[in-house]
């Protein structure tokens, strides 16, 4: 250095001496720090290119004077002037004006085991087959080394021998050397590359397979073995390395297109990405029209037009970024900056607010580091012109500073002559000495004091995993599976990783090393919504709206785990061996066993449209999102409990949820904000970072320093810095959306590490599932069963009341016992949310437990659906009927014989329909009107019911459920709701809505009470003594009572509810009258105390009690209306216009009569179904008659309705009548004006009816036997069949039930009555 400096002292002065140097040229230039002036003056270079062997200076001096090689044991600076001592080497004292002996330093620590230069290696990075000294001096003499050892191994013959180190062992695809030390992977041995320290790996390796080449053979990845190419992916490794199964894709129907051992389905063809090797994938791509929304590449391949011009290439060849300044879309105009970006001066670009000021220009303009404060370290000097210099070159005769600030002032006069004065260095300054802290240290009370500096507190980022602070300085580690890489800051994870994602309905595995894709799954037709994987079973499971799959990595085993679940999300606990899933429609997270098992539900309350769910079973924790009325990200242990609010202010909606489990961090990517997200696992420390580069952020997932991301605007699957979000990269981009994105290490078990599970130990009957902070398990049990006391074992609730809350479109479970578990919430309870499909707007509800059959009554399309109640769901059985332009009042289902009692607003009595919907009968027809409540209570074989009497008076009256025995029970009720008798049947239960009141009565109408609720009371149901009552002004709450006195809140929710009903099995236990054979009824049984009463549909009249015949006061080709005061053509039945004054000819089934309930054959046949569809043919519409008038006797007339009524009305009643069956003979019932046995005489006559009718009767009588002998004579064999086991019961009155009309014997009616009786028994029978 002196002598350089005297050199261009000697310059100066010679210029001055000869008057070279010009007055005009000025001063010499004043050079930067880490600059220097050339001897002319003209210009200044770089200290590191004086003496650099290129001349840079216009008269070559600084080329001159270099001490071109410095001693042995010395250091060079980079300027090449000067060399120090190498004991002087990042010592923290800088001896180089250029500080480059202080460049780069890594301190020796504890392992250390290798030094080069500067760099200090750990052992394991020694010999390891990667060279990471510049002069590879870390992988020399390995093989020395392995001698050397051997050698002292046959010296140390004759001591104690040494302990015997136990064999090596190697992970799944790994391989020891032969000399034990250490494990490679088998596609490693016979690369052509040693990795064993003995090179063993290399050893004995098959250059070519034997046979005819490889063209017949093909040979393992470890070199060392060679089969036939049949056996190439056959599902059978025979290779150890398993490389002759490794990227194999089956033959199938998805596969269009073969490469070597890959087969791509149609997508991957012509799509612009090279999946084959040999690019056959992309050939003959030519001649491709892109469409209005893809951009052409200059290659011919189409992308999409939104990736034009944005920073990504997207083509092969980057021709979409090219020309931008051309581009329309993409010229230089301003952009608006999200909310958490920093607007660079151009306007044109945003970056992340975290970059500004970062020390890097982010901004194409550099416009991110402007005006930035650049405050230097403490153990540094800052001149005034913003500059750092090490207090070193202060005072030192040369100028380093901008402005000059390091040279003048004090420098000459105020020398360090005390250095006892400071903590550690004192350096002379232009404003006088001062003291200096070294690195790592920071100045106290102007640094006569220097303390530690805690980098791994302050600067956490200084390590990707731990940080050990020491005196002066720090120390980086990494996590187990990971490798510190030599620039002793970074890790590095160990082994292949993969990247799991799923592309429509596509299961993709992408090597993050070599970016090949492998596809896992492609015959799906359905979208995965959701994937996770399990490492232990080596298994991907996904969600599709159908349930949660699960295929095996090598795809040897597929199948369904749960089946008919809206799974929203999945996740993997790996620990405890459950599957977690959302169900967004129920609002609820539950869970269920890798095995398979009964799901149960983990957390239901409070929780409004979930998005995404994550798990940390490694410390029993789980996370979901929301975005409800308040966006927020939860936490709760893995049971449900301990439930917190993690991140609500910095959340818009957050989709994507993830856990780095190294850093402990929670990230989450938010649609709206469009930007990734993190905080600690308390909600803490939140940071944002909100990236050009992610427009719809949707999924996401870290490992090791990165975060992964899929882009569904885009189509794109990304990475970045986890901290910094720089480093940005394209990892997939395909058609399709990225809808399921795991991380990257299916293959890997650093994110899923062995831990013990809690659940080995206890012995639930059903599921296990983490407590948080692994502290044990916890039994859970399925929503329809309880916990013993002693929390292991599910068995049924001695109270299994529950509740069914009907919704306009939906039916929620709820049981009664839940009560237990908490009141006053603001959420639904646990419950069980079933959607109806295709119902439009629910408004009456009932169920049959035993059947699990539900009836609702749908006003949006005027019927009454059937649904079959599964764990899954519920299935549409049919509609029972519906009605037209008419609304249902009141419903309520006889569970024993199936039968529905209901009222309308337009028909008055009460009406009961069959079970399959085929049979409709009307009882208290004009006694009863407008009742708006049915209860029934089929053993007891009564009924209760409303009845509005007169405007503004209703009165509830109860009877028997044939309509017997009517009595009134309560008379001041208003508008009366929901009608329920006690389990005693001695008390009446209703809701007055208009009253604002739940009252009860005793049956006999005394002791009245009654409970005052809030206004707006909707619904009411009694549950096993417990009242329980909606309420709606705004929210829907639901209160109980259970003393009957008090009102309590259970719980509020937002969702309207139309009705409630209590159930439970023993309420519909036990059996009537109607229980077996239905009775004995040939359609409807009625049950009443102690019997039943046998009716009959419209259309049918009933014989003997419990047969039914066709009714005969109708005019042949028509019908009556089940009122019986007229009659219909009935093409006009279900023809969508009402003909009959009750509007019974509307009232149309429509179920599946194959889930009707299962009786023996009544024991008179039906003769025909009495719903009648309308003729298509018609054009005209017959008007409807009155029926004929009965005759008058001890027994009801039936009309005679054969194939020939017409022809008996004019044989036997000389056309003046009709036949009819009367006491079991066929009579005429005659005309008006007519009378006697054949209407043969004009009403003038004098007979009396009764000797008339008698007479009649006999004769006919006597017809009737003598053709029955006829019939059963000529057909025997028939009769003997039909009757078999039955022959001493068959009596005359038998045969008159069935359709046939008698004739005379040997007739040709005869014959034709005959055959049809015969066949309609049959039918029957």
């Amino acid at each position: 250095m002196r002598s350089v400096c005297a050199a261009l002292c000697a310059v100066l002065l010679l210029h001055a001496v000869t008057g070279e140097l010009d007055p005009q040229q000025g001063e010499p230039p004043r050079c930067r720090l880490g600059t220097v002036p050339c001897k002319d003056g003209s210009d200044c270079v770089l200290f590191n290119h004086v003496c650099d062997g290129e001349r840079d200076c216009a008269d070559g001096s600084d080329e001159e004077d270099c001490t071109t090689e410095c001693e042995k044991g010395q250091f060079q600076c980079a300027h090449g002037k000067m060399c120090i001592e190498q004991s002087q080497v990042c010592d923290d004292v800088a001896q180089c004006q250029d500080r480059s002996d202080e460049l780069d330093c890594f301190k020796p620590a504890e392992g250390c085991g290798h030094r080069c230069g500067k760099l200090c290696l750990s052992e394991v990075l020694i010999c390891d087959g990667r060279v990471d000294c510049e002069d590879g001096s870390d992988e020399a003499d390995c093989d020395d080394e392995s001698e050397a050892e051997e050698v002292e191994e046959v010296h140390a013959v004759g001591t104690d021998p040494p302990a015997v180190r136990p064999p090596l062992r190697c992970l799944l695809g790994s391989w020891a050397c032969r000399d034990g030390t250490e494990c490679i992977q088998y596609t490693h041995i016979c690369d052509g590359e040693e990795d064993c320290r003995d090179g063993s790996d290399e050893l004995e390796c098959a250059e070519e397979c034997e046979g005819c080449g490889h063209r017949c053979q093909f040979q393992c990845a470890h070199g060392k073995m060679c089969i036939e190419q049949s056996q190439v992916c056959d599902d059978v490794a025979q290779c150890q390395d398993r490389s002759d199964e490794m990227g194999c894709l089956k033959l199938g129907e998805d596969c269009e297109h073969q490469c070597g051992k890959l087969c791509l389905p149609g997508f991957f063809i012509c799509d612009g990405y090279l999946d084959c090797e040999d690019g056959s994938d992309e050939a003959n791509c030519g001649g491709r029209t892109c469409g209005n929304t893809e951009f052409q590449c200059a290659s011919g391949q189409c992308v999409p037009i939104s990736g034009r011009c944005d920073g990504i290439p997207d083509c092969r060849d980057h021709s979409d970024e090219r020309n931008c300044s051309d581009w329309t879309d993409c010229a230089e105009s301003p952009v608006q900056c999200g909310q958490f970006q920093w607007p660079c001066a151009s306007k044109t670009q945003c970056v992340p607010q975290s970059w500004r000021c970062d020390g890097t220009k982010d901004c194409a303009d550099g416009s991110d580091e402007a005006a930035c404060d650049s405050s230097c370290p403490p153990h540094q000097f800052q001149c005034r012109s913003s500059e750092c210099l090490d207090p070193s070159v202060l005072c030192n005769g040369e100028t380093d500073c901008m402005d000059g600030s390091d040279e003048g002032g004090a420098c000459s006069t105020d020398a360090c002559t005390d250095q006892s004065q400071c903590a550690h260095d004192c350096y002379s300054t232009p404003t006088g000495t001062s003291c200096w802290c070294r690195v790592g240290y920071r100045p106290v009370g102007g640094a006569v004091e220097c303390v530690d500096v805690d980098e791994c507190v302050e600067t956490p980022a200084v390590c990707a995993h731990s940080c050990i602070n020491s005196v002066g300085s720090f120390q980086c580690s990494c996590n187990h599976g990971y490798l510190l890489e030599p620039d002793g800051h970074t890790c590095t994870a160990t082994g292949e990783s993969y990247l799991l994602a799923s592309v429509e309905s596509e299961l993709l595995l992408l090597d993050l090393q070599t970016s090949t894709v492998d596809v896992l799954l492609s015959s799906e037709t359905l979208p995965a919504l959701s994937l996770d994987y399990d490492m232990q079973k080596r298994s991907v499971y996904w969600a599709d709206v159908e349930g949660v799959k699960w295929i095996t990595l090598d795809k040897k085993g597929r199948g369904t785990l749960l089946k008919g679940v809206r799974a929203g999300s999945v996740a993997v606990d790996w620990v405890g061996r459950s599957l977690y899933w959302m169900d967004r429609v129920d609002g609820q997270i539950n869970a269920v066993g890798l095995e398979g098992s009964e799901p149960v539900v983990i957390m239901y309350k409070d929780v409004e449209e979930l998005q995404a769910l994550a798990l940390l079973p490694q410390k029993g924790l789980m996370f979901w999102s929301e975005t409800g009325d308040e966006a927020q990200i939860g936490r709760a242990g893995m049971d449900g409990s301990d439930r917190q609010v993690l991140v609500q202010d910095s959340v818009r909606w957050p989709v994507g949820l993830a856990v780095d489990s190294l850093k402990e961090r929670l990230y989450w990517t938010d649609e709206q904000l469009r930007c990734i997200g993190s905080a600690t696992l308390d909600g803490d420390d939140v940071k944002l970072l909100q990236m050009m580069e992610t427009p719809s952020p949707f999924s996401l997932s870290v490992f090791g320093d990165m975060v992964y991301w899929s882009d569904i605007h885009k189509g794109t699957i990304q990475r970045a810095h986890k901290v910094t979000g720089k480093q940005p990269q394209v990892l997939l981009n395909r058609p399709g959306l990225p809808l399921g994105l795991k991380e990257s290490t299916v293959f890997h078990p650093l994110l899923q590490p062995s831990v013990a599970n809690p659940c080995e130990s206890m012995n639930c009957s059903h599921l296990c599932v983490l407590a948080p902070g692994l502290e044990g398990g916890v039994c859970k049990c399925p929503s329809e069963l309880v916990l013993d006391e002693g929390g292991l074992v599910c068995h049924e609730p001695k109270d299994r009341t529950f509740l069914l809350l009907l919704s306009p479109t939906a039916v929620t479970q709820v049981t009664l016992q839940s009560r237990d578990a908490g009141v006053g919430l603001q959420d639904w309870p646990e419950h069980r949310r079933i959607d109806l499909p295709g119902v439009q707007e629910l408004k009456k509800l009932d169920l049959v437990i035993q059947d699990k059959a539900l009836y609702v009554w749908d006003a949006g399309r005027t019927s009454v659906g059937l649904f079959r109640v599964k764990d899954s769901g519920a299935s549409q059985r049919g509609t029972l009927f519906s009605l037209l332009n008419n609304m249902l009042t009141a419903m309520a289902v006889d569970w024993v014989t199936l039968n529905l009692y209901w009222s309308s607003s337009s028909q008055s009595g009460l009406w009961v329909t069959s079970a399959k919907g085929t049979e409709t009968t009307l009882i208290l027809q004009d006694e009863v009107r407008n009742a708006s409540s049915i209860t029934l209570q089929p053993v007891a074989g009564r009924m209760c019911f409303t009845n509005r009497v007169q405007l503004g008076r209703v009165q509830l009256e109860c009877s028997y459920m044939d309509g017997q025995k009517r009595n009134v029970v309560w008379v001041d009720a208003v508008q009366p709701v929901s009608l329920s008798l006690s389990n005693e049947e001695n008390r009446l239960y209703w809701a007055d809505t208009s009253l604002g009141v739940v009252a009860s009565v005793g049956v006999d109408g005394t002791a009245y009470k009654e409970i005052r609720t809030e206004e707006g009371l909707v619904t009411f149901t009694l549950a096993n003594k417990v009242l329980v009552w909606i309420t709606r002004r705004g929210s829907t709450k639901c209160w109980f009572s259970n003393d009957q006195q008090g009102a309590m809140l259970w719980f509020e929710v937002k969702a309207e509810i139309v009705d409630v009903k209590a159930f439970s099995k023993p309420s519909q236990t036990g059996s009537n009258s109607c229980s077996i054979s239905n009775g004995g009824c040939a359609q409807l049984c009625l049950p009443h105390p102690g019997g039943r009463t046998c009716l009959c549909g419209s259309a049918f009249l009933s014989i003997n009690e419990m047969g039914c015949a066709p009714d005969p006061r109708c005019p042949s080709g028509t019908q009556p209306c089940v009122s019986g005061e007229e009659c219909v053509p009935q093409e006009r039945f279900c023809d969508g216009r009402p003909d009959c004054a009750d509007r019974s000819d509307e009232i149309c089934s429509d179920v599946d009569l194959s889930h009707g309930p299962k009786f023996p054959p009544p024991a008179t046949p039906r003769s025909r179904d009495n719903v009648l569809v309308k003729s298509q043919d018609s054009k005209t519409r017959p008007a409807s008659v009155r029926p004929s008038p009965t005759a008058k006797g001890s027994g009801s007339g039936v009309k005679v309705d054969s194939v020939d009524a017409a022809a008996c009305g004019v044989r036997l009643c000389n056309g003046k009548g009709e036949c009819v069956l009367q006491d079991g003979a066929t009579v005429c019932q005659c005309m008006a004006g007519y009378s006697g046995p054949h209407c043969e005489e004009p009403l003038g006559s004098v007979v009396q009816e009764p000797v008339v009718y008698a007479a009649g009767g006999l004769c006919v009588a006597v017809i009737v036997l003598g053709v029955t002998v006829g019939i059963m004579q000529k057909r025997k064999a028939a009769n003997q069949r039909l009757v078999h086991g039955a022959a001493n019961k068959t009596r005359m009155q038998d045969l008159e039930k069935s359709e046939s009309v008698p004739a005379p014997p040997n007739s040709k009616e005869s014959e034709q009555t005959e055959v049809r009786y015969c066949s309609s028994q049959h039918l029957e029978l």
